[in-house]
């Protein structure tokens, strides 16, 4: 009888490996990129093959670097050979940034302590880092980009033959249809740009670089993310569910974040991403062709500029003040390749799958 069941369990620990789909999480280690993460780490139909740190977006790259290969121990089984690399710490063009608070929390992890790993990045670009992934992939790779697309821009530069190696790319960003969310109160009451979401915002020449490129584009905007909002009722369900270490750790983050939970301004807006790119049913949408704008300007807002930036490029040419009006605004245009539109999820089964699967 034993002997059965150790059969059966060698049977199925082979057959839900088997299902695992190579992932690189490509990410600026926000917020919800710490759930995001660990979702990944702990969903038996995902292997993460590479985590690489949009250095553009909220988190600066050294404290990104530390706190990613912490998360990665969390889990407690899971590989050590995950590289983990930084891309640029600039926009491909302009000088936007996110607020200040906003990343030093990302740096900090809100607060919430975290041993440190003993890990060590890799001293490599992110885009060496996701091309090196691809040519080691025996199958085609699912990419998620949950935070500004410089480093998928960088990539697709430089290794424009890796396309093919991709699945899907599912990105966190940009809005059709939905208001944007570049004002927020609290932060940045009085920014001209109401249109665009933050991702998109920040380096929107990369996005569409990237959403010109014709690949396998499933677009988890606004348009979807609005309707997984992170109540009170929502951190009280899953802390009545924690049991494992990751779990603990995401139970006090929300309980450090308890006033942005309450300001009705947080959704789960890059672990929405993450799931539909695990669990491709989770997103009804349409086909549509889209750009992004980035007009340069002789007059930029001050607001979320950062003026320390190089004033070069990645690429040598004179870096650009960017409109931010209509900087990250998706604009329907013909000409651009078609990609899928998440539009509609099922937030309560969202946020129960959640609660299971770091608790598994």
């Amino acid at each position: 009888m034993m002997n059965k069941i150790l059969l059966f369990t060698l049977l199925f620990s082979t057959s839900i490996f088997a299902q695992a789909k190579p992932v690189i999480f490509d990410n600026d280690m926000a917020i919800d990129d710490w759930a995001a993460l660990l979702y990944l780490l702990h969903h038996p139909k995902a292997d993460v093959i590479a985590v690489t740190i949009s250095a553009s977006g909220e988190s600066r790259c050294k404290p990104g670097l530390a706190n990613t290969n912490s998360l990665l121990d969390l889990p407690g089984n899971i590989k050590k050979d995950i590289p983990v690399a930084c891309g640029d710490a600039c926009p491909l063009d302009g000088y936007f940034v996110f607020p200040e608070a906003w990343r030093k929390d990302s740096d900090t992890l809100s607060g919430v302590p975290i041993k440190t790993s003993s890990r060590i990045a890799s001293d490599k670009h992110a885009a060496d880092i996701i091309h090196a992934a691809l040519t080691n992939a025996k199958e085609p790779v699912t990419l998620i980009a949950t935070g500004p697309l410089t480093n998928i821009a960088q990539w697709l530069e430089r290794y424009p033959n890796d396309k093919d190696q991709i699945d899907q790319l599912v990105i966190m960003g940009g809005t059709v249809d939905a208001p944007g969310n570049i004002i927020v109160p609290l932060f940045t009451k009085g920014h001209p740009n109401n249109t665009a979401e933050w991702n998109i915002f920040v380096d929107p020449l990369a996005a569409d670089k990237v959403f010109a490129a014709g690949l396998p584009i499933v677009l988890v905007g606004l348009d979807i993310t609005n309707s997984v909002r992170v109540t009170t009722k929502v951190a009280a369900d899953f802390k009545q569910a924690v049991k494992t270490d990751s779990a603990k750790f995401w139970d006090a983050v929300l309980d450090k974040n308890d006033w942005f939970i309450a300001s009705n301004e947080y959704y789960f807006w890059d672990t929405l991403a993450v799931m539909i790119a695990v669990e491709p049913e989770l997103c009804e949408g349409d086909r549509q062709s889209l750009r992004v704008d980035y007009k340069t300007t002789s007059t930029p807002w001050q607001q979320t500029t950062d003026n320390s930036m190089p004033n070069k490029r990645w690429d040598g040419k004179a870096r650009s003040h960017l409109d931010a009006k209509t900087a990250g605004t998706l604009v329907k245009d013909e000409r651009y390749p078609e990609i899928k539109v998440c539009r509609k999820t099922n937030p309560d089964k969202i946020f129960k799958e959640f609660r299971e699967i770091l608790n598994r």
